[in-house]
C-alpha cells in the first residue's frame, strides 16, 4: 500500500523509549491554530519554496504549464506561488538547479518505509528502542499505517503512535494489537476552547480516550503548553484530573511551546501571526504546571529536549 509521508527521522530519543526512528505522515483531521507540523495538516503533498537558495534564473517560471509562478521584485519571497493554479506536476521542481523548490513529502509503499527503518534494526534492539509513527496523525492514513505497523511487529521491533484520537473508534481499535505505546495528545479540556483553537470539539477524543485507557493499556499522555491557551493552570488541573479519572497512575509529558514552526509557515505561505506572539515557557512557568500535574497524583515525564 503506498502513502504520503513528510519524512523518516532516525535516531530520535523523544517519541518513545531508547534510539527510534520517527515516521511523519501526513494527514491530521484537527487544524490547530499552533501547530508545530503544518506541512502535515493536509493528506496532499505540497510545494515548497525556499528564498535563500534562489538565484533568480526563472526556469521553474518558465516550464510550469499552468502559470502558477511569478516573480517579484521581493528581497525575501522572489518566487510566489498560486496555490490554486498549481497542480503539483513537479516540473518547477526538476527545473529548479538548486533547491528553492522542493516538496514537504514523498510518496513511498508501506514496504519502502519498513525497508527504511529496518535499516537501525540493531540500535533499537540493543537500546530498547523501535519506530513511532506521528504526523500528522496515522489515523487519517490508517491503511498505511497499519501496514507499516504489521512490517515492523514482524521484525520483532516495538511501535509506537502518536495521535490526537480524533477518529472513528474501529479505526483506533485496529492499531491496539499492533501498538506498544499510544502516544495521545489532549490540548484543551473546555469543548468550546477545543473547538475555536482546533477546529473541532473534544467529545469524540474524549471518548476515545476513555476507551483507549484500558488495563494493560501503555499510554502517554502528551499536553502542549500554548502561552495563553493551554498553558494555564486550570486547563492542566482540568486535564490531569480527567486523565486520573480514565488512566489512574497513568504519565503525562508537558510539552513546551517551539516557535521554530513560524518558519514552515512562511515556506507555505500561510499566516504567521500566532507564532510571533509566542514564546516558550521559562523554568519557572514549567515548573509550576508539572506541580500542578503533580498534585493531582499523576506521574509527570520531564522533556529533555533541545
Amino acid at each position: 500500500m503506498d502513502g504520503n509521508i513528510i519524512d523518516v527521522k532516525r535516531f530520535t530519543i523523544h517519541d518513545g523509549q531508547g534510539i527510534r526512528s520517527t515516521v511523519f505522515l501526513k494527514g491530521c483531521g484537527l487544524r490547530c491554530a499552533w501547530c508545530h507540523n503544518p506541512e502535515g495538516i493536509e493528506n496532499s503533498i505540497g510545494l515548497w519554496y525556499l528564498s535563500r537558495p534562489c538565484i533568480r534564473c526563472r526556469a521553474c517560471i518558465a516550464v510550469c504549464p499552468e502559470d502558477a509562478l511569478s516573480a517579484h521584485d521581493d528581497a525575501d519571497h522572489f518566487i510566489w506561488i498560486n496555490r490554486r493554479r498549481c497542480t503539483k506536476c513537479g516540473r518547477c521542481v526538476e527545473a529548479c538547479p538548486t533547491t528553492a523548490l522542493s516538496f514537504d513529502g514523498r510518496r513511498l509503499s508501506s514496504e519502502a518505509v519498513v525497508e527504511i527503518l529496518l535499516r537501525d534494526r540493531e540500535f533499537y534492539l540493543r537500546s530498547g528502542g523501535g519506530i513511532t509513527i506521528s504526523g500528522g496523525d496515522p489515523l487519517i492514513q490508517h491503511g498505511f499505517a497499519l501496514e507499516i505497523l504489521k512490517g515492523c511487529k514482524a521484525e520483532g521491533l516495538h511501535t509506537a503512535i502518536e495521535t490526537c484520537l480524533f477518529g472513528s473508534w474501529d479505526v483506533i481499535g485496529a492499531f491496539i494489537p499492533l501498538t506498544d505505546l499510544f502516544i495521545v495528545d489532549l490540548k484543551l479540556d473546555d469543548d468550546r476552547l477545543h473547538q475555536e483553537y482546533t477546529g473541532h470539539g473534544n467529545t469524540l477524543i474524549k471518548d476515545n480516550y476513555r476507551r483507549l485507557a484500558g488495563p494493560g493499556r501503555n499510554l502517554l499522555t502528551r499536553i502542549p503548553l500554548i502561552p495563553r491557551v493551554t498553558a494555564i493552570p486550570d486547563n492542566i488541573r482540568a486535564i490531569a484530573r480527567f486523565v486520573r479519572e480514565c488512566n489512574p497512575g497513568g504519565k503525562v509529558e508537558l510539552i513546551n511551546f517551539n516557535p521554530l514552526a513560524e518558519n514552515k509557515y512562511r515556506l507555505m505561505d500561510r499566516d504567521r501571526e500566532f507564532f510571533q506572539r509566542m514564546a516558550p515557557l521559562g523554568p519557572e512557568e514549567l515548573a509550576g504546571l508539572y506541580a500542578v500535574l503533580e498534585a493531582e497524583g499523576l506521574a509527570a515525564v520531564r522533556e529533555h529536549r533541545t
